[in-house]
């Protein structure tokens, strides 16, 4: 029983270690490589805010590519496994700032942008009660101010949160 315990809050502490650095590094990577070598790290990951960051490395991943079919293949990918991701872990704010950053920086010829207003609203509302540690909190603010799609309403909003937390 030790032993099963032991087994159980390492790889709880290795899941966080692994969580931390992804909130550290994403969404500035800036490689293919940077993006496989986080592919293969999450690939059997089951905690669901881990593999949102799983599926976003797919979307990153399809920047770097070349080919356009390729780079369409891991678009869709990415969109259907953060998608349903999302649809059976609604109220996870992590995720849907994932999905809410990326659909902010996606062109609009791929018609990936239907849940920006959405994923603010959640976002915006939960936050200030949310888990999740002020620093990291104070950083997804940041980078959602700093999005293409963002308007001024919004901008004075996250704003007033940033005042807050």
């Amino acid at each position: 029983m030790k032993v099963f315990g032991f087994i159980l809050i390492f790889s709880l502490l290795f899941s966080n270690s692994k969580l931390e650095d992804l909130r550290k590094q994403f969404p500035e990577i800036q490689s293919l490589e940077q993006t496989e070598k986080y592919l293969e790290e999450l690939k059997n990951e089951e905690d669901e805010t881990l593999q949102g960051y799983f599926a976003a490395m797919f979307f990153m991943k399809s920047k770097y590519v070349k080919f356009p079919l390729t780079k369409l293949k891991y678009f869709k990918k990415g969109k259907l496994l953060l998608d349903e991701l999302i649809s059976n872990n609604q109220n996870n704010i992590e995720i849907r700032y994932i999905r809410f950053l990326l659909q902010s920086e996606m062109p609009d010829f791929l018609s990936y942008n239907n849940n920006i207003e959405e994923d603010f609203l959640l976002i915006t509302k939960q936050v200030k009660l949310s888990a999740l540690k002020g620093s990291f909190k104070v950083k997804m603010l940041q980078n959602m101010l700093i999005s293409k799609k963002i308007t001024y309403q919004k901008e004075l909003k996250l704003k007033q949160l940033l005042n807050e937390i």
